[in-house]
């Protein structure tokens, strides 16, 4: 083969692989790529890409990557980052191959999108971490990140993690099966960290949110029966709990004589206030022997004077709550697709541990709100919601527990969705963390908040990286 290619030598070439779309051309030969912009930059520098053989596609395969129909001449991902976790860095999702599919069904991650025309994609199967703003991203995954899974649990849902910074505990609570009295706990002092059950005084029945402020833990409660063991009667609300002594107490459990349909999520503001989600999960998961009373909303209660006040009607299921770190903005999770149904399932091949009555669907919100926080008048008028606003629709599931970085990311568990997404506080996708098992929510632990929990069904994962949590107070 000459030395140097001619401009009509590869234009042959190209004619016989049918490509005619683009003016970028894309050399492999063996394991390198070379790129060229011009055919006068092939012609200039060609000669050091190609292998003296004979011009034939074995070695050296010359190709479009898509261009004919696309345009696009990169791979859709690449590995890239540090090598203590698999990073796959997606560098070009706003363009796929025209003959992408993805299956509606939400519990099919954005992993398992088919793009038969980029082998690229099907690095994501296996990633510990999807970069979707490499310079972000990178950063906030650090040196040395690291996903690992560290207990294996029912295939029920866990919710409510919370650390308790005095005894290195992380605490989190198992919804099910109906008639679980007890929570669970992490001790941390100990390498590996061990789980064990726990059991308040009295015992509650189904927490699924919590927060930690001021020397206690602050529980939404969502179980609702009055024929428990033990003679134990219980309605839905906010409880606290003395973690030091395991003494908890019932701060609210009714809405002027309606029952709440289920207690979700919480968050503490600095006033002390507790702002948390009413949904009727509690219902559909045979937590509640009461049909919903009143419409799912979220709630601002003060324990000073007992009032309680409607902030939010207009999502579909809200869900995780939580401030941004000067407490000037609140972000509640709407997990609208999915919603109660009628008939009582363990879902495709028994995955559940015991039948649950929900139904999803692929159309419906699956969004993240972010709303600007108003105190009129100070403090004792009560502050309000304005100016809702939609930040962001989940890649996968729908948005469940909430977490704010101290930074202002969200970190956003995805339900039945295998991970979690870091977003930045407008919205935009910087990252993703893909766990074995579904996440509910997510807390973080240690010293410099830098462990990051992930709880849900089947499982427990730790995430070490350089995202620092919020200071617990």
């Amino acid at each position: 083969m000459a030395a140097r290619l001619t401009e009509a030598a590869v234009s042959v070439y190209w004619s016989i692989a049918g490509i005619h779309a683009t003016n970028t051309i894309i050399l492999r030969s063996f394991s390198r790529l070379h790129i060229f912009s011009s055919w006068r930059e092939l012609a200039r520098d060609g000669a050091h890409a190609v292998p003296a053989e004979p011009f034939d596609a074995s070695p050296l395969e010359i190709r479009a990557s898509n261009a004919s129909t696309t345009g696009n001449t990169k791979p859709i991902a690449a590995k890239c980052g540090p090598n203590t976790a698999n990073i796959i860095c997606v560098d070009n999702s706003a363009v796929f191959p025209p003959s992408f599919s993805r299956d509606p069904n939400p519990a099919v991650g954005y992993a398992g999108t088919k793009v038969p025309d980029d082998a690229s994609f099907q690095l994501l199967a296996k990633a510990d971490f999807m970069v979707f703003d490499r310079k972000r991203g990178l950063e906030l995954l650090g040196p040395s990140p690291k996903v690992e899974k560290v207990f294996d649990v029912l295939n029920v849902i866990h919710e409510a993690p919370v650390y308790v910074p005095q005894q290195n505990k992380l605490y989190f609570a198992q919804a099910g099966p109906p008639g679980n009295l007890s929570a669970l706990v992490v001790d941390l002092n100990v390498n590996p960290p061990t789980l064990s059950t726990y059991d308040t005084t009295p015992k509650t029945y189904q927490p699924n949110g919590a927060a930690f402020h001021d020397g206690k833990i602050y529980w939404s409660v969502m179980g609702n029966n009055v024929s428990l063991p033990d003679g134990l009667k219980q309605r839905p609300g906010i409880a606290r709990l003395d973690p030091a002594s395991g003494k908890v107490e019932t701060l609210l459990n009714n809405y002027y004589g309606f029952s709440f349909s289920g207690p979700n999520d919480i968050a503490v503001d600095r006033n002390g206030d507790i702002w948390f989600t009413d949904s009727d999960y509690s219902y559909g998961l045979s937590l509640s022997d009461t049909p919903p009373q009143i419409q799912l909303a979220t709630y601002r209660f003060r324990p000073s004077t007992g009032a309680v006040t409607i902030v939010e009607d207009s999502l579909n299921h809200p869900n995780g709550i939580a401030f941004s770190p000067d407490g000037r903005t609140l972000y509640i999770t709407d997990s609208g697709l999915e919603s109660v149904g009628t008939t009582a399932t363990k879902g495709a091949g028994d995955f559940y541990n015991y039948p649950i009555k929900i139904d999803f669907t692929s159309t419906a919100k699956r969004n993240i709100y972010a709303y600007d926080v108003v105190t009129p008048g100070g403090h004792d008028a009560g502050p309000y919601l304005i100016n809702k606003r939609v930040v962001y629709q989940s890649v996968e599931g729908a948005p469940d527990g909430l977490k704010v970085a101290k930074n202002g990311y969200l970190v956003a568990a995805s339900g039945l969705s295998q991970g979690v997404d870091i977003l930045t506080p407008g919205g935009a996708l910087v990252a993703r963390i893909q766990a074995t098992h579904p996440v509910e929510n997510v807390a973080w632990s240690g010293k410099d908040l830098k462990t990051l929990w992930l709880v849900g069904i089947g499982g427990v994962t730790r995430v070490e990286f350089a995202l620092a949590g919020q200071a617990v107070v």
